[in-house]
């Protein structure tokens, strides 16, 4: 992306956050969580391993540890919640 735009890598990611107010990698981080999010709130989507899995966590424990922080609930504990709510 950086060569499409000719900006070094350090110049656009200072851009990004003057701009945005987060560093790519942090937009990048939220956009995954936020697909994430789809997948657990969705029973039919499977399991949880599966959402993490193909989310880009590389691991159940990462994946809960990431989606706590986002919602201070588990994914089972998220999934269960919304299956309430509807």
């Amino acid at each position: 992306m950086c060569d499409r735009v000719s900006l070094t890598e350090r110049t656009f990611e200072r851009n990004f956050l003057k701009e945005v107010g987060i560093t790519p990698k942090q937009f990048a981080k939220i956009i995954q969580f936020q697909s994430s999010l789809e997948g657990v709130g969705d029973p039919a989507s499977g399991r949880l391993t599966e959402v993490a899995f193909d989310n880009g966590y590389a691991d159940q424990s990462h994946f809960t540890r990431v989606f706590k922080s986002y919602t201070g609930l588990s994914p089972k504990q998220y999934r269960i919640q919304a299956s309430l709510d509807s």
